[in-house]
């Protein structure tokens, strides 16, 4: 377990170069991910499974906006997701 923490912790660390890389994506944007990220960083230490369904609907919407103008964090975002699936959050 502690290696797919690792393994999440090193994408998230990945989206965050990839944000301060991106200027085409907006402020509004670029703190959403970021929230969402500092949250999931915090759900690691917390017992497994609380408050999985929300962050996982945050990734999900945040997956919706990228889509299309945002492929390179798309693809993050979605190996967050199943990172964050496998370890159970």
């Amino acid at each position: 377990m502690a290696h797919d923490q690792r393994s999440l912790k090193a994408i998230l660390d990945e989206l965050h170069e990839a944000l301060e890389k991106a200027p085409e994506v907006g402020d509004a944007a670029r703190e959403s991910l970021r929230q969402t990220a500092t949250e999931i960083r915090a759900a690691l230490e917390r017992p497994e499974g609380s408050g999985s369904e929300s962050l996982r609907q945050q990734l999900s919407t945040a997956l919706e906006r990228f889509e299309v103008a945002h492929p390179s964090l798309t693809g993050l975002v979605g190996r967050i997701a199943d990172a964050m699936s496998d370890l159970g959050i």
